[in-house]
């Protein structure tokens, strides 16, 4: 006997859910209680806190510390990097960003935007880089990144628009403050054709972004160059770093029309 439409509706409702919740975690947090998951997502606490347990049963949480707080679980990651595998421009741009990481010994990162964040779709870092080492899945704020401005100002203005409205909601009391940065990182991307960041996300973080287009204009992409080590001369990522990723986004761009590949399918 089949489903009723109504038992499959309850279904579509748990798994929207189940997934805010997993959305809720962000790069280099700390755990989240069930309390914080329900501020993050705007579920009611009961429905987080039964929601929760399933997933750790499941393997999509794990739970740590004395007070049941959750960290994702392997099981996510699995999730992930089974359909990032998939994705041809990681295996195009890939030997590229490799080849930059180990040249400057940075962390270089290609990205795509996901609400007011940027997912991590490839990571690279030199054998002596000294970085955060996010990994493939990883979410960094886009108002804050590099990256996640390069990706801003090279998105059609709706899109640009969606991704705002997200970006002041995330942000709360701080979100005209915010916008103002936005504004400004925009208006160097329009001058340079990259973003930098100098401690705007995190304070011993260095980065440049740039934008990566695919599909003859139709999805965007980013890139980022970044590191921890806070003596480099910031006029580095403005006369060196900032040009090497714009031409390696522009080399991504051609060798991905060279193969008729999509951002999705070969």
């Amino acid at each position: 006997m089949s489903d009723s439409p109504k038992d499959k509706a309850a279904e579509v409702v748990s798994l929207a859910r189940g997934l805010a919740i997993l959305r809720a975690f962000r790069a280099i947090d700390a755990p989240l209680g069930n309390k914080d998951i329900a501020e993050r997502t705007g579920l009611p606490k009961a429905t987080v806190a039964r929601l929760t347990y399933t997933l750790c049963g499941m393997g999509y949480l794990r739970q740590v510390g004395i007070h049941g707080q959750y960290h994702l679980g392997d099981k996510v990651t699995g999730l992930g990097h089974a359909l990032l595998r998939t994705l041809p421009v990681r295996q195009v741009a890939g030997p590229l960003m490799q080849a930059m990481a180990d040249r400057y010994e940075m962390s270089v990162a290609l990205g795509i935007g996901d609400g007011a964040d940027m997912l991590y779709l490839h990571y690279c870092s030199g054998p002596e880089t000294v970085t955060m080492r996010l990994r493939v899945g990883a979410l960094v704020p886009m108002a804050l990144s590099a990256m996640g401005r390069a990706y801003l100002w090279a998105l059609p203005p709706e899109a640009r628009a969606r991704c705002l409205a997200a970006i002041r909601a995330a942000s709360g009391a701080e979100a005209d403050a915010v916008a103002a940065t936005v504004r400004a990182a925009l208006a160097e991307v329009e001058a340079h054709g990259f973003s930098t960041s100098f401690g705007h996300w995190r304070r011993e973080i260095y980065a440049v972004g740039a934008p990566v287009w695919l599909d003859r204009g139709d999805t965007v992409l980013a890139l980022n160059c970044g590191t921890r080590r806070r003596d480099l001369d910031k006029a580095v990522f403005h006369r060196e770093l900032g040009p090497a990723l714009m031409a390696m986004s522009s080399e991504i761009s051609h060798r991905m029309d060279q193969l008729g590949a999509s951002f999705w399918n070969e």
